[in-house]
């Protein structure tokens, strides 16, 4: 098999979890001993691949993968989505992309069989592949993906984190006893309520992530309500030592974000050894199960209740156990080379 990996143009401008997924994807297929190339739109063809494998339901991946099709290529599309009021809400905080985000949610929640260019992705892929069951169940209801259709893949985590230690993270900064958030500075990640519910908390609250670049303003807000206790220490390079030992270092866990699938910094800092608190909006709850707490990201009140309260318990090996014995990628490379199979019929 000749595999072609191909995201959205601008996707590693600013990368995050989906990034990540393609990129260890790769890494395990390799040892599976399956040929993977990330796409060239400069020098490849599609007709010398066999499958394209596409990295989100992204609008812009649509023309790629209809020329794909036209070259007798199969498609093979991760969708990495969620959807729900809340998100459309939340995700957007200027009204005017706000809008047009729930007009969106209502399109797909009253009349699913309406086009658009996120369901001509769907309709034009071989396979479709979410995270999750639940992730399935949307795209059955919101897109109507056949069933037959889609494989479900969960994502993976990386075995590394489980031998994370936290010296490094305390002789850099000089921190410890602090409740963490891993991710890009973006209203998606709803740094700014974490900040405004955890005001006034004596514990140190640490931040790590880049700034979006669209989205400097609301980063300067961040940084305008922050008290004392809370620190911004930019981005970290994910295959960096000093973000495993974050992990490591911190108390509490918290992502708090608007929609998640599941959230890979929550799985990493959960092997890493931490106590984790996660949104309760998207797939968390069938991959963490009840080894976490679950928090709602419009609420203030839940998201300090539940933060101080795992900050106050004892760690449990659990977790990390859980997520070592379900969630590695060699099992996920296994399971994606399978489904290769079958879409190339073999």
């Amino acid at each position: 098999m000749k595999i072609a990996f191909y995201v959205y143009p601008i996707a590693f401008q600013s990368p995050g979890g989906g990034e990540i997924v393609l990129l260890k994807t790769k890494e395990y297929l390799a040892k599976e001993g399956v040929d993977v190339k990330l796409f060239d739109p400069w020098t490849d063809k599609f007709s010398d691949f066999d499958i394209l494998h596409t990295f989100g339901s992204v609008k812009d991946c649509l023309r790629v993968m209809e020329a794909a099709q036209a070259a007798g290529t199969k498609n093979f599309l991760s969708s990495i989505c969620w959807y729900s009021w809340k998100a459309a809400w939340g995700t957007y905080p200027e009204w005017q992309r706000r809008m047009p985000s729930l007009a969106r949610q209502f399109a797909k929640t009253f009349c699913p069989f309406m086009p658009s260019q996120r369901k001509k992705m769907f309709d034009c892929a071989d396979v479709v592949s979410p995270s999750s069951r639940a992730e399935a169940g949307q795209l059955k209801r919101y897109f109507l993906v056949p069933e037959e259709k889609m494989a479900v893949i969960p994502h993976g985590v990386d075995a590394a984190f489980a031998e994370a230690k936290g010296d490094a993270f305390h002789e850099k900064f000089g921190i410890r006893d602090f409740i963490l958030c891993a991710g890009r500075i973006e209203p998606r990640k709803n740094q700014l309520n974490v900040i405004r519910a955890l005001r006034g908390i004596k514990q140190p609250l640490v931040f790590i992530g880049g700034t979006v670049p669209a989205y400097k303003n609301y980063y300067e807000e961040c940084v305008r309500e922050a008290g004392s206790n809370v620190h911004f220490l930019g981005e970290v390079p994910h295959q960096s030592k000093l973000l495993a030992s974050a992990y490591a270092a911190c108390n509490t866990f918290l992502l708090a974000t608007w929609l998640e699938t599941p959230g890979l910094a929550a799985m990493e800092a959960g092997l890493a050894g931490a106590k984790v608190v996660v949104t309760a909006e998207g797939a968390t709850k069938e991959y963490f199960l009840n080894y976490v707490s679950y928090v709602r990201p419009d609420s203030m009140s839940d998201i300090r209740q539940k933060t101080l309260s795992a900050f106050e318990r004892p760690r449990d090996p659990a977790l990390r156990k859980h997520l070592q014995q379900n969630y590695s990628w060699t099992v996920v490379a296994k399971q994606t080379a399978e489904a290769y199979r079958r879409v190339l019929g073999k």
